[in-house]
């Protein structure tokens, strides 16, 4: 506890002067000494101060205590992903924001803070954070630093800066801090960006790592969340099994917790993954599940109504391929999502017998359209190939090499 600060702020807040103050107990510089932080002084002075402000030590010290019990709550509330309860932790801190400038807590507290913010997604408050506890670099510890390198890693994943997230993850983990309870979490979060950079060996490494930490732990809501990572990333290594068996672990895992929210996306993936398979009529089972569920009016849902219609596209279910197109068409203009409007524009017209529009509609407006977005980078590919092939059937060889990736 910083006493001579929570003095100073105390006798201000009274609008009274040092000499008021130290009238009769100490001389004025000794006053403004303790003040300043620069000397302490004697118990018997310290209580006569303190007297005088009406301050209770001992209600001082109590406090500082069960602030510290509400940041170790609060970092138990995250980590156990109990949004609920965090928010209310967050509400009984601030009830002490008069005591904690005076504490040693303060720095750690508003880490936490930031912590919270990139929790619940509040990025405006966790950049306002970052910059502050920057500028405070120079008083804060070697530990709260690294919570800091962490903290702000984290806030780049959310921005989708995936490059510079995974180097500052990767340092930290070369750090080993001892007793370092964030370990588990710079696994999963560095499982999470690996996989998001195509590093599905790096990702499945380091999710387990995690999924170690995370059993010890009982921390049953993140082993599901490391579970549907392992399982994206054993689809993306082609290990197929794997990330099946994954899948039958979350289906299960999401049914006893009550986490039917991720349900949709679980429900997806496993499309996703038969998709792959080859298994077309299990995939489109799977979809459809997932749009029966799946929140509306979102860029996930559009993404599952498209993977329907290209399923059953490549099930030649025309009819059914049309009207799911159709569908999504409509959807993609009413929410301006402009590249499934342009997909689905270019298989209606194939499904309307208008090859040769549709491909130089392929040509004009979705290859130049996809080729400038990183996002769309797997259906650039994928329409860059319908092109070429397109091209060499019908002879056109050196229109075809424009599109070879």
């Amino acid at each position: 506890m910083q006493i001579g600060s929570l003095i100073k702020f105390h006798r201000t807040k009274m609008k009274i002067t040092q000499s008021q103050l130290a009238e009769g107990i100490c001389s004025v510089p000794h006053l403004s000494k303790i003040e300043g932080n620069n000397k302490e002084g004697n118990v018997e002075t310290i209580r006569l101060l303190l007297s005088r402000l009406e301050i209770n030590v001992q209600d001082v010290e109590e406090s500082e205590e069960q602030v510290q019990n509400l940041l170790k709550q609060l970092l138990h509330n995250i980590h156990y992903l109990e949004e609920a309860k965090a928010r209310n932790t967050i509400l009984e801190l601030e009830e002490y924001n008069e005591i904690i400038p005076f504490t040693r807590h303060i720095y750690l507290y508003e880490l936490y803070k930031l912590r919270y913010f990139l929790f619940i997604n509040e990025l405006e408050n966790a950049d306002s954070q970052i910059r502050w506890l920057h500028s405070q670099k120079q008083n804060i510890s070697q530990h709260e630093r690294y919570l800091l390198s962490y903290f702000s890693a984290i806030a780049l994943i959310l921005r989708g800066k995936y490059g510079e997230a995974d180097e500052k993850l990767s340092s930290l983990i070369q750090e080993h801090t001892e007793n370092n309870s964030f370990e588990g979490e710079i696994y999963y979060h560095l499982a999470l960006v690996k996989g998001y950079l195509k590093q599905a060996e790096h990702a499945i490494y380091y999710g387990k790592n995690a999924m170690n930490f995370f059993k010890d732990q009982f921390n049953y809501k993140k082993i599901i969340y490391v579970q549907m990572s392992l399982a994206i990333n054993y689809s993306q290594s082609k290990i197929y099994k794997e990330a099946l068996k994954y899948y039958d672990h979350l289906i299960r895992n999401a049914g006893m917790l009550q986490l039917d929210d991720l349900l949709p996306q679980i429900y997806h993936n496993i499309g996703d993954l038969r998709h792959k398979m080859g298994d077309y009529s299990l995939a489109l089972d799977f979809f459809k599940k997932s749009s029966q569920i799946i929140q509306k009016n979102t860029e996930n849902y559009l993404l599952c109504l498209y993977n329907i219609a290209i399923t059953e596209f490549r099930l030649e279910k025309w009819d059914d391929s049309k009207n799911s197109f159709t569908l999504l068409n409509e959807e993609s203009s009413r929410m301006k999502v402009y590249h499934y409007q342009h997909y689905s524009s270019f298989y209606l017209l194939l499904l309307n017998n208008q090859k040769q529009k549709a491909m130089s509609f392929l040509e004009d407006k979705v290859v130049p359209f996809t080729r400038k977005i990183d996002e769309q980078k797997e259906f650039h590919h994928h329409f860059s190939k319908i092109l070429t092939d397109y091209y060499v059937n019908e002879g056109k060889y050196e229109k075809a090499v424009k599109f070879i990736l």
